[in-house]
Order: structure tokens, then C-alpha cells, then sequence
């Protein structure tokens, strides 16, 4: 199949996008891909596709219009859909415009994929999945540290923003139980890639905090299949759904509360071959099921279907 991924190819801090990822992964699984950035799209590329792939550089304002452009010049057979990464919903003050973008260029999609479910956008678009982030096997494919001799007791990636206030007193607490390494409070500095991948291997426990209570059920962060696929064991705040993805107590370890939080923070800081346990089936089950490659297989298959 013939496919256009549609993306800028570097973010902000010149690393690859995870559309020029997923884009790698299409084309590992035997299909012929070409990465396109918006500026670049045209009327020939456009006409070559039986796939357009556009990931969430779509909804930046300058870029908008173009989904139109792009459900009034494709070709009759050719499927136009979207893969968003990231947090869309109302009640997240700081994806505010992009819900706006998602409104108008989702009745443009034939089919709209996204991590966030935390909103109906199914009123929006009849076609629709919950595709999470894969992780890229090249970015994992390093040895996974001792648990024995790692330096810091817990760790978590992610940025520091008003919405997550809960987050943070959460933060705050697992701060004062053990020696707490937070990375990318700053979003200018966040870890991507081999980076991220190392500095999981410092710690003993990655942390992923459940979701501000704001949202529905369904949304989890997709940080949680990078973390997992670091070997590091997971204490995973719980969402409904999110144990299809992974074992309680085997692959990671959940808590609903506060409480939880903590008896079982103290567990596993004091459990090395626990956290082993956790840590390599956590791991096996990242590189087995939750993968790029495995992500675009489901992608594909969903968007193709009515054309099959």
C-alpha cells in the first residue's frame, strides 16, 4: 500500500517526531511510505497516496485549512485519516485550541485515531479508535541496568503545569517517602529516545500518576508504554481500561489511591527481586504487543476497512 505520513520530521528540540516513527514502522511491516511535510504536500503526492496519515501537526492553526484541501482533492478511494497523540479535551485548559482544530477537521476525516478517550469525540467522527503511542524497538533495544545499583529511588518524566495540580501534591508526597528524580518539569527539557531510556535506569520505581480527576475515564498518559519499556517496574496510577494493557501485579503494579500509593511504593523500593519481576515482564510485554509496528498494523487495518 501506498502511504503518505504527513508530519513535520523534527519537534521543537530537534528530535524525531513520532510521525516520522510511526512512518518507519509502516514501512517495516511492507508497506511503501513516504514522510511528507504539510509544506510539501501536493496535488501529485496527494494523487499517489491510497493512505494519508496525518499526525498532530494537523492541528496547528497554519495547518488547518489543509484537511479540507485534502478531503476535497484526494483521490474517491484514497482514506484520509488522523493519529493524535496527546491530550484533547475541553477540560484541559491548555489543549483549549486544539479541540477547536480537532471540531472542525474531524467530519474531514474518514477516520480519526487518538490516545486521549477522556472525550466523546465518537459525536464528531463516526470512525474512531483509541490507538495509543507504540514505542520504537531501536530506542529500547539497550541492556536494562542492574536493579540492584540504581541511585535514585523513584522517577517520573513529565511537565509541570496548573492542570496537573493534583499530580504534583501526588509528587510531592512520594518526594518525602524516598529520593524523588523528576525530569522535564521544564518542557523545554524534556528526555526523549536513548535519553529517556538511561535515565530510567537510575531509578529503582518509575512513577505514572493517574489523570487529573477532571477527565472521564479511558485516558491514561502514553508515558507509561516508554516507561515500562525502559525494564524499569511501573507503580501506575489506575484508569479503567488500562489493565488490558497491562497485568496487575505482573507486568506493573497499580494503585487507586493515595494509600495504595504508598504501601506499595514501600513494597517494591524494598523488593529488588520484585522489582525485576516487575520490571522484565513489564518490559516483554511493551516489546511484544505495544510497538509501532503493532500500533500501524491496527491503524491500518481499521482505516482500510471499508475500502477492503
Amino acid at each position: 500500500m501506498k502511504i503518505i505520513a504527513l508530519t513535520d520530521k523534527r519537534n521543537s528540540q530537534g528530535a524525531m517526531t513520532n510521525g516520522v516513527k510511526a512512518a518507519m514502522a509502516m514501512g517495516r511491516v511492507g508497506h511503501d511510505v513516504r514522510v511528507v511535510t504539510h509544506e510539501a504536500l501536493n496535488l501529485e503526492a496527494l494523487h499517489w497516496a491510497d493512505l494519508v496519515v496525518a499526525f498532530g501537526t494537523l492541528l496547528y492553526l497554519r495547518h488547518v485549512s489543509q484537511a479540507k484541501w485534502i478531503s476535497e482533492n484526494k483521490l474517491p478511494g484514497t482514506r484520509f485519516v488522523l493519529w493524535y497523540f496527546d491530550a484533547c479535551n475541553p477540560a484541559f485548559r491548555h489543549s483549549q485550541h486544539k479541540v477547536g482544530a480537532m471540531h472542525k477537521i474531524a467530519p474531514l476525516l474518514d477516520h480519526l485515531f487518538m490516545t486521549d478517550h477522556s472525550y466523546e469525540w465518537e459525536l464528531y467522527q463516526p470512525h474512531f479508535t483509541q490507538l495509543m503511542q507504540g514505542v520504537d524497538p531501536d530506542e529500547f533495544n539497550h541492556k536494562v541496568a542492574s536493579y540492584e545499583r540504581r541511585r535514585c529511588d523513584a522517577i517520573f518524566t513529565g511537565t509541570q503545569m496548573p492542570i496537573f495540580g493534583e499530580r504534583e501534591a501526588m509528587l510531592r508526597q512520594v518526594a518525602k517517602m524516598c529520593s524523588l528524580r523528576w525530569v522535564g518539569a521544564n518542557p523545554s527539557r524534556r528526555v526523549v529516545g536513548n535519553d529517556f531510556f538511561a535515565a530510567y535506569q537510575t531509578a529503582k520505581v518509575a512513577f505514572v500518576p493517574p489523570p487529573p480527576k477532571c477527565v472521564n475515564s479511558h485516558y491514561w498518559s502514553n508515558r507509561l508504554y516508554l516507561a515500562a519499556g525502559t525494564g524499569t517496574p511501573c507503580l501506575v496510577g489506575y484508569t479503567p481500561g488500562i489493565e488490558q494493557h497491562y497485568e496487575d501485579e505482573k507486568e506493573v503494579i497499580y494503585f487507586r489511591n493515595d494509600t495504595e500509593m504508598k504501601v506499595k511504593l514501600i513494597l517494591l523500593l524494598g523488593d529488588t527481586a520484585l522489582r525485576q519481576k516487575i520490571g522484565t515482564a513489564g518490559r516483554a510485554r511493551t516489546l511484544r504487543d505495544h510497538t509501532y509496528d503493532q500500533r500501524v498494523k491496527c491503524l491500518i487495518g481499521e482505516a482500510m476497512k471499508e475500502n477492503a
